[in-house]
C-alpha cells in the first residue's frame, strides 16, 4: 500500500510540474512597465505612430524624429503599457544619393533609436520633447545594421525610395533597414539575430512631406515641431528570445526519477526491517 502511495505522489508531482513548465513558456513578459506575448503568432511586430522627422536634402544631412509605439503584437498601448506610453527617438546621416532628382534613392547610416517608457502617458506629438530621455527609463537602444540592398550601389543602415524631391517626399515614400540591439531594459529578451545577416530587426517605414498645420513655415529649433514636416508610420520586425525550459515530459522524468529512488529509499528500509 505504501509503495502505491509514494507512486501517486511522484506521478502527481511529475504532472503538476510538467503543466507548470507548459503555462511558464507562454506567459507574456514584462519589462519596465511593458508587456507583450511571446506566443502570439505576430511576435515580435512593433508599430509606430505619430512620428515625424526632419527634413533633409544633401549628404552629411542628420535626420531626426521622434514618435510613439501604437501597437506590440497587435495589442494596442492599453494592453502593453496601460497608463503610460512607449516613445521612441531616432536619427540617421545621409551618406549617399542615387537615382534623379525626382525619384531619389538615399543611403543613411550612423542608425540609432531608442525606445523611452513614459509612466505618465504624456506623449503629445506636438511637443517633441515629451518622447526623449527626459520622459522616463531607456527601454531599448537599437544601431544600425549595415548590408546591402537590392537597387542600391551603396552600402548602410537604412535605405529609401523617395517619391518626389528629397526635401519634400510625396506620398508612396518608404524606408528599409537592418538594427542591432545595443542596450536598453528589453535588449536581453530582443538580441536574437534572427533576421538578415545576423540582425535583430527588420525596419519598415512610409512618410510624406506634411507639415504641422499650425506651422507657418521651417524651424531651425530641434525643440520646435516645425523643425519636423514629415508625418509617417514604421513597423519593426524581430523576435522574443525563446529561454529554453524543461517541457511536460522532461518534467515527468523528473517526478519519475524521484519516484524510483522514494521506492529504493522505501526498499531499503523493508530489508533493514525484515
Amino acid at each position: 500500500m505504501m509503495k502505491k502511495k509514494v507512486i501517486g505522489v511522484a506521478l502527481a508531482g511529475a504532472l503538476a510540474l510538467g503543466a507548470w513548465s507548459g503555462a511558464a513558456m507562454a506567459s507574456p513578459i514584462t519589462v519596465g512597465g511593458i508587456t507583450w506575448d511571446p506566443a502570439n503568432g505576430a511576435d515580435l511586430t512593433v508599430q509606430a505612430i505619430d512620428f515625424r522627422e526632419s527634413s533633409v536634402s544633401a549628404v552629411g544631412d542628420v535626420l531626426t524624429g521622434y514618435g510613439r509605439i501604437g501597437s506590440i503584437n497587435g495589442a494596442d498601448q492599453s494592453v502593453f503599457c496601460s497608463g503610460c506610453s512607449l516613445n521612441f527617438t531616432f536619427q540617421y546621416t545621409v551618406s549617399a544619393i542615387e537615382g534623379d532628382a525626382l525619384n531619389p534613392k538615399v543611403v543613411f547610416d550612423g542608425g540609432l533609436i531608442n525606445f523611452y517608457v513614459d509612466p505618465s502617458g504624456g506623449f503629445d506629438v506636438a511637443d517633441p520633447s515629451s518622447a526623449g530621455s527626459a520622459t522616463g527609463p531607456l527601454w531599448l537602444s537599437l544601431t544600425g545594421h549595415a548590408a546591402p540592398f537590392t537597387g542600391f550601389s551603396a552600402v548602410g543602415d537604412l535605405y529609401s525610395n523617395i517619391n518626389g524631391p528629397i526635401a519634400a517626399p510625396g506620398s508612396l515614400s518608404g524606408g528599409f533597414g537592418l538594427l542591432d540591439v545595443a542596450g536598453g531594459a528589453a535588449g536581453y529578451w530582443m538580441d536574437t539575430n534572427s533576421r538578415a545577416d545576423g540582425a535583430d530587426f527588420d525596419l519598415s517605414s512610409s512618410f510624406s512631406f506634411k507639415p504641422y498645420d499650425q506651422c507657418t513655415g521651417p524651424s531651425s529649433d530641434p525643440t520646435n515641431i516645425c523643425y519636423y514636416p514629415i508625418v509617417g508610420t514604421g513597423t519593426l520586425t524581430g523576435q522574443t528570445l525563446a529561454v529554453p525550459e524543461p517541457g511536460p515530459i522532461g518534467m515527468l522524468g523528473v517526478g519519475l526519477g524521484l519516484m524510483g529512488l522514494l521506492l529504493r529509499r522505501r526498499s531499503k528500509e523493508s530489508e533493514l526491517g525484515a
